[in-house]
């Protein structure tokens, strides 16, 4: 019977899981207490994202057996990536007193600094990434984890580790034709390919004219929303829409030397605080941008544009949203607010309309929810000021050089650091930090006196010195013209 435990854990290493999750399913059927078969399915779930599946196999082995340092750690993995983060912290630390193994205490160690990079203690989290290589100096995961904290805490070596993230779940590795990665040796022919998700690729691509400018030709292999809005905004760049699909390229831009996903440029080019421009950098449909600001001339009043949730269940989209009700104290300003949401927000926002009238908050369809993101930005460009949850309009506006301010949630990530109330990235955009996860109170009432400040100045009803202080400051006045958590297999 113990060879049935071997062989599903072999299984799943040689990418089989499914045939090794049958193997514990028929165990269980035989005796739903067994606690090995259990520690196994919990592990085995979190192999293949099945979560909730896990953390249900992970509790009742807690429950049958509260000794087990494994249970633990699988129960803990299984919380985080459900975003119970105090449940998991609650469940590693458990599983660290339980533990009696090197091995079991580095995985641990691995896994708390995960989380804490995950819910933007990199502080913390620096501390168990040092624990793991005091004892393993080459330790891949603890190395990453180094990098996530450095760049976090502004030490740009942090790429270094950040380059071990290459290859993940969440950052494929892309080989064309048998090219060697990109090592940022001038004067080849070099294709960077679409690096996670759009606000990341939009990010990033403020380093692309660097690149460009050492390379005898640069392919920017994209999101296929973001072509558009790229070729134009480097046009000395081959940029495909295609993402991987190199079949689809003009049949002169095949033959590349070396190739790396986008963000990873940055260990070549971002590497002081100084190297970090901060400038504009997209340029939008200039007709589009012309008939918006010709809609919005007829308001008579600022053009707010404005994002309330942001994310996927996976990056911590359950705190990256505030309900338009909490943001009211902002939304009964003076101004015409446009929603810059990438869903359907029409029937949240006729609710909010049936209470309050007076609110004057418009979706446009067509610009928001559309397969090109050159719509998006063309109405982001005619907007006075952007606020938002951390979300790729953030990155969006940054790069258009709107002025924008960030609700940021406790839990962030690295390119928004610590404690800063900017990142080096966009001079236009500004930081509001939450303090208590759950609670955007105080960080609303904040953000509506910034608005009611900036929408002063825009009207001209503000003393010349403030607007000085806006222009001098990050928000220019603007004419309206991962981290790798480890289960245990037991």
């Amino acid at each position: 019977m113990d060879d049935l435990y071997v062989t599903a854990k072999e299984l799943s290493e040689h990418g089989k899981t499914e045939l090794a999750w049958k193997l514990m399913e028929r165990l269980l059927t035989e005796n739903p207490s067994d606690i090995r078969a259990l520690i196994m399915s919990s592990w085995l779930a979190n192999r293949m994202c099945r979560f909730v599946e896990a953390y249900l196999y992970a509790k009742v082995a807690t429950d049958l057996a509260p000794k087990d340092a494994s249970a633990w750690t699988n129960l803990g993995h299984a919380a985080s990536k459900l975003w119970l983060v105090e449940e998991a912290e609650r469940d590693y630390h458990r599983a660290l007193q339980l533990s009696k193994t090197q091995y079991d205490l580095t995985v641990l160690w691995v896994n708390l600094g995960a989380l804490y990079i995950d819910t933007g203690r990199f502080d913390k989290a620096l501390t168990y990434v040092k624990k793991v290589l005091e004892v393993e100096p080459n330790h891949k995961s603890a190395l990453t984890n180094l990098g996530f904290c450095q760049l976090a805490l502004r030490d740009w070596s942090g790429w270094k580790g950040y380059h071990g993230t290459i290859g993940s779940d969440w950052r494929k590795k892309v080989v064309y034709k048998g090219e060697p990665e990109w090592d940022g040796t001038p004067g080849k022919v070099v294709a960077l390919y679409a690096d996670q998700g759009l606000g990341d690729e939009i990010s990033f691509a403020s380093m692309i004219p660097d690149a460009a400018q050492i390379c005898r030709k640069l392919i920017l292999d994209c999101d296929g929303r973001l072509a558009g809005l790229f070729a134009r905004s480097f046009p000395d760049v081959r940029v495909y829409g295609t993402r991987v699909r190199e079949e689809k390229w003009a049949k002169e831009d095949r033959d590349i030397e070396a190739s790396l996903p986008l963000g990873q440029i940055g260990e070549f080019f971002r590497t002081t605080d100084e190297s970090f421009p901060g400038t504009p950098y997209l340029i939008p449909c200039p007709v589009r941008v012309k008939q918006w600001k010709a809609l919005f001339a007829e308001k008579r009043k600022p053009v707010i544009g404005i994002a309330w949730t942001g994310g996927v269940p996976k990056n911590n989209a359950r705190n990256r949203r505030i309900g338009l009700k909490e943001l009211l104290p902002v939304l009964q300003l003076d101004a015409h607010f446009v929603s810059l949401q990438y869903k359907d927000a029409q029937k949240e926002i006729d609710a909010l309309h049936v209470e309050h009238p007076d609110v004057d908050l418009v979706q446009y369809p067509w610009a928001t929810l559309t397969d090109d993101y050159d719509d998006t930005a063309a109405l982001i460009a005619a907007c006075d000021y952007v606020l938002c949850i951390q979300t790729a309009v953030a990155h969006t506006a940054g790069g258009l050089g709107v002025p924008v301010t960030v609700l940021l949630p406790t839990a962030t990530t690295w390119r928004y650091g610590l404690q800063h109330d900017t990142i080096p990235w966009y001079r236009s955009l500004k930081i509001i930090r939450q303090h208590k996860t759950g609670s955007w109170s105080a960080e609303i009432e904040r953000a509506r006196d910034q608005l009611s400040d900036f929408i002063a100045v825009r009207s001209g009803t503000a003393e010349a010195p403030r607007e000085r202080e806006l222009r001098n400051g990050l928000h220019p006045v603007r004419s309206n013209g991962l981290a790798d958590h480890r289960a245990h297999a037991g």
